[in-house]
């Protein structure tokens, strides 16, 4: 009986780190940008998880904003899809730049970064200034 105690007890510590993790991540709000050969702004990264099937690298789920969220999913996919992995994608916004792309590929993030949370039973922090009082 012991040992159930104890991997519940350590089950319960990963979720919090997760969550942590999580909340953390949450206070980015865009992607980070990455340095191409035509300026500073010039791309940006994006994460999101894959998974080996058949030779091939499958996304799972994704994009996220951050490292971290992709790093949290692949650990809660991992019961489901073994070599769940987080990886990163560079976006260029010179070549063939489409905003609406843009726009789709945040909004995709927003949705991801909801469902990760109703994975791990929390609510996404709100970081808006709407609600801030000056």
């Amino acid at each position: 009986m012991r040992p159930s105690r104890c991997g519940r007890q350590l089950g319960a510590d990963i979720l919090t780190t997760y969550q942590e993790r999580f909340a953390e991540a949450c206070k980015t709000t865009r992607f980070a940008p990455y340095t191409l050969k035509q300026g500073p702004d010039s791309g940006y990264v994006v994460w999101d998880v894959q998974h080996v099937r058949d030779g091939q690298k499958v996304t799972i789920d994704g994009p996220f904003f951050t490292e971290d969220e992709a790093r949290v999913s692949a650990n809660l996919l991992r019961g489901t899809f073994r070599g769940a992995r987080a990886y990163q994608g560079i976006h260029d916004r010179i070549w063939n730049y489409d905003p609406c792309h843009e726009q789709v590929t945040v909004d995709q993030a927003r949705m991801s970064r909801s469902l990760l949370a109703i994975r791990l039973g929390v609510s996404v922090p709100n970081n808006s200034a709407e609600g801030a009082k000056e």
